[in-house]
């Protein structure tokens, strides 16, 4: 796949990224305004970060990492009849799997929950109410996880949209089932996990229909001895620690959180659902097309075919998240007001949040960088690596949140998941020059150098345009939004053109991003 059809291929599966971010926002506006940034959202959020941990770590991320290199060798070489057979059973085998864990977590809710939240015991019914949240979405791991399996393969044929697509009905399931039924409960929360629920289950069925087209027979049959299984098995084991990792650490945030003022535990997830709006769009389409099309390079053993790839990825990451960082670092307050400011979220969350915004920011281009590198770990079926940089790094944010959240609070929380990111993302990138070969970081790092220089007259110009459009001294809500699209547009604006000044090649990457729907 070249790099015209690399980004094609983000193109599609950036445009159903940024669907599912349009509607994950209307999901977020919709718990901000119906259940604040207290006790319901903060039982709400350490009950749906366990169900995520769980799916991670049996699940989406360890299966997809392990599961797509093995599915893309074992497809070059075998006829389309055994494929099919191995993605049945190994469909079924997770099946099975994930029937047990889903189980478990729902007899071993009260422990999971005192031992992620145990901050919640000093205030009566926030431990009981989390745990039944728990416990109802628990489902949620199984249908999610076949989910994830059923995007691994199409991804791997070439196929994204729907898959991309699919995390959208989670989104509207949530949003629906909150504003309709929400007020029928005594905890409001109940009906956001029920929609959370059906919203993994709707994410699995419409992919069904795709897989039975391309030939998934869906004859129930477990297997744990068919070979690519077992193969995806012995690199799903260090997986699961690896994968679960980003998820042990937002629970290590919530856990510290959970000892902080009430609120801490919600504004450290409005901030980060604010990070993953920016940091979803460009480089999740990224991670998503690449790890299929390395994975191909990867079983030809072309090492220089996936250096190419993940040089021109954090390139091209380079020029879409360091801005990103500078625009919210500038412009945190007045996003948190427009997005969240609403119904029972306060002006007093929205500066909690915009605080922790900023801390989470400084990590938005590492975070960014171990999606892109990670994966040409995968590629070569080495999970073990990125499993053993991702443990020192929890190591690291561990550490620096306990030291930073006293003086900072949930700032220090988030600026200790920062820091661990960025350690990360360099371990990463050294330890793959070192076995790969070296990629360019000269030119890397002049580029950043550049972007940076043009990311900083943009901040001043965003912060300008607000000063200069009143918009703290205005209470209209549209009135707001046009001042706060104002200062964007004018930052967008000021970006573009010091990029073509300073000479980054990026944008010509996103103008040819940008006209390929007109081709073909």
């Amino acid at each position: 796949m070249s790099k015209h059809k690399i980004l094609k291929s983000a193109l599609t599966v950036g445009s159903m990224t940024t669907l599912s971010r349009i509607f994950g926002y209307i999901r977020d506006l919709t718990l901000a305004a119906l259940l604040g940034a207290g006790f319901s959202m903060d039982a709400f959020t350490v009950a749906f970060r366990i169900a995520n941990l769980l799916r991670r770590l049996v699940a989406e991320g360890s299966m997809t990492a392990a599961f797509i290199p093995v599915f893309t060798k074992y497809k070059s070489e075998n006829e389309q009849k055994k494929v099919w057979d191995f993605a049945n059973k190994m469909f079924f085998t997770l099946a099975f799997i994930l029937t047990i864990t889903v189980v478990l977590a729902i007899i071993f809710a009260p422990f999971i929950v005192k031992c992620m939240a145990p901050g919640f015991e000093e205030t009566p019914g926030k431990t009981a109410a989390t745990i039944l949240l728990n416990r109802i979405m628990a489902p949620y791991i199984l249908f999610i996880g076949l989910a994830a399996l059923a995007m691994g393969i199409l991804n791997s044929l070439g196929r994204f949209a729907i898959p991309s697509f699919a995390p959208v009905l989670l989104n509207i399931s949530v949003i629906t089932c909150t504003l309709l039924f929400s007020s029928y409960f005594k905890e409001p929360a109940i009906a956001t996990a029920i929609g959370a629920l059906i919203g993994g289950i709707l994410q699995i069925a419409i992919q069904l229909p795709l897989l039975k087209k391309y030939g998934m027979s869906f004859r129930f049959n477990i297997s744990f001895t068919h070979p690519a299984i077992k193969k995806v098995g012995k690199l799903i084991v260090p997986g699961v620690f690896g994968a679960g990792v980003t998820q042990i650490q937002l629970l290590i945030g919530s856990l510290l959180a959970s000892f902080l003022a009430q609120g801490a535990v919600s504004s450290l997830y409005y901030s980060d659902r604010v990070m993953e709006l920016t940091l979803g769009i460009l480089v999740i389409s990224l991670a998503t097309v690449t790890l299929p099309e390395m994975s191909k390079r990867a079983a030809k053993n072309d090492i220089n075919g996936v250096k190419d790839i993940v040089t021109f990825s954090l390139r091209l990451i380079s020029f879409g998240t360091i801005p990103a960082v500078f625009g919210l670092i500038a412009l945190r307050t007045p996003i948190i007001k427009v997005l969240f400011e609403h119904g029972k979220f306060t002006a007093a969350d929205t500066e909690a949040t915009a605080y922790a915004l900023i801390f989470y920011s400084i990590g938005l281009f590492f975070f960014a960088g171990i999606k892109v590198i990670a994966p040409a770990f995968y590629a070569f079926h080495d999970i073990k690596t990125p499993v053993k940089i991702a443990w020192v790094s929890l190591t690291v944010n561990v550490v620096t949140a306990l030291v930073f959240m006293h003086p900072l609070k949930q700032g220090g929380i988030a600026l200790g998941l920062s820091i661990a990111a960025c350690v990360n993302c360099l371990l990463l990138l050294y330890v793959f020059n070192k076995r790969y070969g070296t990629i360019n970081l000269k030119a890397l790092g002049f580029l950043i150098v550049k972007i940076m220089c043009a990311s900083t007259v943009m901040a001043f110009v965003c912060v300008g345009i607000i000063h200069l459009t009143n918009f703290y001294s205005h209470t209209s809500i549209l009135y707001q939004v046009l001042s706060l699209f104002s200062a964007i547009t004018g930052g967008l604006v000021t970006y573009i053109v010091f990029s073509f000044i300073f000479r980054c090649n990026e944008i010509k990457d996103i103008k040819k991003l940008m006209s390929l729907r007109k081709e073909e």
